[in-house]
């Protein structure tokens, strides 16, 4: 049986209008959409568009906003970097020139009035040294003078602040760990305290309040006596016979072995502990003075070998150094390392004392701490004579020439020269100055990326220390002074090309960075032409279809007034 469909006419409800102006309209917003992507080029120009889009492509411009800044701001740092080698160049241009007036100062051809007038030419130039130091600037901001320091510090004690931070216990802990095998745990502070007691015998100690239950040394304090202490000069500090750098090197091995091997006194003699502490960085200038022709009185200064005999005075110190290399010699013929032997054998137990490690860690050398005193009564003046050269620049330190047919290890390169500022200088403790210390230096700190973490920190200059200077009397002196302070410019004209060639490769990384971000967003952000013009033709067809059809649904209740006739 055939279905028969019917169809109502109404004239209240046209549904076919209806529908033609929902369909007209939704071709007019799409044509709208389109006509405003393709006006503004951007396929997102409102959160409806694409809410997840506009918060992504939001965060590629922050971006890629912030790395252009960012590229800026390096711009501006290489041009500081520059400004300061500039600077440099200049002060190094005048110490060739003191270096050359001293040079012929020192020539005994000269009468004291040619040299008086060499003199003046030199504190000309030391003013002029000065005064680029003083006036260098890069937008305002001074790159070498320093600020204003603490109530409590003069200069000497800022120039030893300087090298602490600089290269003395950076370099210290470094030779301890390579020389030693020793190197302390991170858990505990090392307190670097600054004493002005005027009757202080030693320049500086290290002392400990208490041990853990391991025996190793907590609360170690290492305090400079700046009575004592050897008068600032960069790189070394001091001079002949005492550097500041090598003290600094004899205490921070008392600081290590404290943290690293057991510390009582019955367990390890303070021959031992001092004697170690002065083969670090050489004791031949302190035997040569303290022998007096009498090798075996000073051997024999050693005693029984435990802490009893020890008085405390030079000779005590020059025999206690003079052991350890002995003992250092004699295990290398055996076919060890030395010392180093004896202290990693040590600081792997902590109960183990000094008799047990000469027994076990001496490659058969020595059969005990009694064997070690007694052979050592008995060859140590003939290894003084026969084995030490006390005459020539060897300091006789671990590692070096004399001591075991390295290089020359000199009383100012024993400890190596700082290349750059520490920031944090030991590993092996938390290092915490008992007062406020502010460095001689002025910090920039450039931001050379988008984010807040992304910074890089330029540092000035340490000041060159010329004060004194006197070519007339000491050319010599003025000869070596000069070229410590050419050896730290260049050091420091070495690591500003080095900061410069990095600063441009960031740059040129930052540049690449903008490159992929910028497509990255492009995708998210701009309009396909292609697209939208496809789109707007199709819209637009549409729009006039559904005019078309909205005018026919219009029409198609005047059929009604054909059933009125």
């Amino acid at each position: 049986m055939d279905a028969t469909f019917f169809m109502s006419l109404s004239v209240n409800t046209n549904i076919g209008s209806l529908f033609g102006q929902r369909m007209l309209n939704k071709a007019i917003n799409h044509q709208s959409v389109a006509m405003e992507r393709l006006s503004s080029g951007l396929r997102i120009n409102s959160a409806k568009d694409d809410a997840a889009g506009l918060s992504i492509s939001n965060g590629f411009t922050s971006q890629i906003r912030g790395t252009n800044q960012a590229i800026r701001n390096i711009n501006d740092g290489i041009s500081a970097v520059q400004t300061s080698d500039s600077a440099l160049g200049s002060i190094t241009n005048n110490l060739q020139r003191i270096r050359e007036l001293s040079v012929q100062a020192a020539n005994g051809t000269y009468s004291d009035s040619d040299k008086k007038a060499i003199a003046a030419e030199v504190k000309v130039l030391v003013s002029e040294i000065d005064r680029v130091s003083s006036t260098t600037k890069f937008n305002g901001q001074s790159l070498f003078e320093r600020g204003e320091l603490p109530d409590w510090v003069d200069e000497d004690r800022q120039f030893n602040v300087d090298q602490l931070y600089g290269n003395w216990l950076a370099e210290s802990e470094r030779m301890i760990e390579s020389s030693y095998g020793l190197k302390a745990d991170g858990n505990e502070s090392l307190s670097i305290v600054f004493d002005d007691d005027p009757n202080s015998k030693f320049a500086a100690t290290v002392g400990y309040s208490t041990t853990d239950s391991l025996n190793r040394a907590t609360n170690q304090t290492l305090t400079i006596f700046t009575k004592a202490f050897p008068e600032g000069q960069a790189p070394h500090g001091g001079g002949s016979p005492q550097y500041s750098d090598r003290i600094i090197a004899h205490e921070m091995v008392h600081a290590v072995m404290g943290r690293t091997v057991n510390s009582t006194e019955t367990d390890m003699p303070t021959w031992f502990k001092e004697g170690a502490a002065e083969f670090i960085h050489g004791g031949d200038e302190r035997v040569a003075s303290d022998l007096g022709g009498n090798a075996q009185g000073l051997v024999d200064t050693i005693g029984a070998g435990d802490t009893s005999a020890w008085g405390g005075n030079s000779l005590d110190y020059s025999s206690a150094y003079v052991s350890v290399r002995y003992m250092h010699s004699e295990i290398k013929a055996g076919g060890g390392e030395g010392i180093k032997d004896v202290l990693s054998y040590l600081s792997a137990d902590t109960s183990r004392t000094l008799d047990d490690a000469l027994a076990n860690a001496s490659e058969g050398a020595f059969s005990g701490l009694s064997d070690f005193v007694t052979k050592y009564k008995a060859d140590g003046a003939a290894f003084i004579n026969n084995d030490m050269d006390l005459t020539n620049s060897d300091t006789g330190a671990i590692g070096g020439f004399d001591a075991d047919g390295g290089l020359f290890k000199s009383a100012t390169n024993v400890v190596p020269n700082p290349d750059f500022f520490e920031e944090d200088p030991l590993q092996g403790f938390k290092t915490v100055f008992n007062q406020e210390t502010e460095i001689d230096r002025t910090v920039v700190n450039l931001q050379i990326g988008e984010n807040s973490n992304h910074q890089f920190s330029l540092e000035s200059v340490t000041r060159i220390e010329l004060d004194g200077l006197d070519v007339a009397t000491d050319a010599a002196g003025t000869i070596r002074r000069v070229d410590a302070a050419l050896e730290q410019l260049d050091s420091h004209r070495a690591m500003f090309g080095a900061i410069q060639n990095r600063l441009e490769s960031t740059v040129s990384n930052l540049g690449n960075n903008i490159e992929t971000s910028s497509a990255s967003r492009s995708r998210i952000l701009d309009a396909d032409f292609a697209v939208e013009t496809s789109k707007l033709s199709k819209v637009q067809i549409m729009q006039q279809a559904g005019i078309a059809m909205l005018s026919q649904a219009n029409s198609s209740s005047q059929m009604v007034m054909q059933l009125l006739a």
